[in-house]
């Protein structure tokens, strides 16, 4: 049953990502479109798979947890970070299509973009698979002895699923978009990410023991990091 709820758990995100590109498109003649959502759920699928197998508490806790509990200002940054994504995907097809107000990335450029989304992609699923607690909502798995995870990617980033995210959209961007949907994209995500992990540190801190330490050692503000790593860090 697991099995088949991640399935069309999947199947239902891609026709979802498909209405946010074609839909402000007004049209269907979009094959780079086609190609990225048949990428997409073929990379979801696989990852999916592999996490069911070898970790399927993780997945189950994804699927069955209760937005009753979600506390109501992380319930508005999860919404606010969804609809970044939204728009991340929308704002594409509408300079394409019908605005016309910058150029859109052409050949190499469009292969690396693909190259981004790609990593992006690969990057959250590594981050699902070496947190088994990570999820898109502030929720302490308490039910499951949550602990704090500062290994692997984890000793590096702190919020490896949210960098993610980023290389997500701006390599979709870059793959199927515009300059001007590439700057707007990241633009809104980059702030709607930022409420969101101030939201999630702040409860992490309180709630989670072992946490403030853990802070303490995997840090962006240090006088060697560069102001782009910092933005792609994501920790404060």
């Amino acid at each position: 049953m697991l099995w088949v709820k991640t399935f069309f758990g999947i199947l239902f995100q891609t026709i979802l990502l498909g209405v946010f590109l074609y839909l402000p498109a007004l049209t269907l003649k979009w094959p780079d479109a086609l190609l990225f959502l048949s990428t997409h759920f073929l990379i979801t699928i696989l990852a999916s798979a592999y996490m069911l197998i070898v970790k399927p508490a993780s997945i189950e806790a994804r699927m069955n947890y209760d937005s009753e509990t979600q506390p109501k200002e992380d319930r508005l940054a999860t919404a606010l970070m969804f609809s970044a994504i939204i728009v991340g995907l929308s704002v594409a097809p509408i300079d394409i299509f019908h605005l016309n107000l910058s150029p859109s990335f052409e050949g190499n450029l469009s292969k690396i973009g693909l190259g981004i989304y790609i990593a992006g992609m690969l990057l959250v699923m590594a981050s699902m698979n070496a947190n088994e607690f990570a999820e898109t909502t502030v929720n302490i798995q308490e039910e499951r002895d949550q602990k704090v995870v500062d290994t692997g990617i984890y000793s590096v980033v702190r919020h490896p699923m949210y960098t993610g995210f980023i290389f997500f959209i701006a390599g979709v961007n870059i793959w199927l978009g515009t300059y001007l949907s590439l700057f707007i994209s990241l633009t809104f995500l980059a702030i709607a990410l930022r409420a969101r992990i101030i939201i999630e540190e702040k409860t992490l801190l309180n709630d989670l023991e072992g946490y403030e330490d853990y802070c303490k050692k995997v840090k962006a503000r240090d006088k060697k990091t560069t102001l782009f790593a910092k933005f792609i860090l994501l920790t404060p």
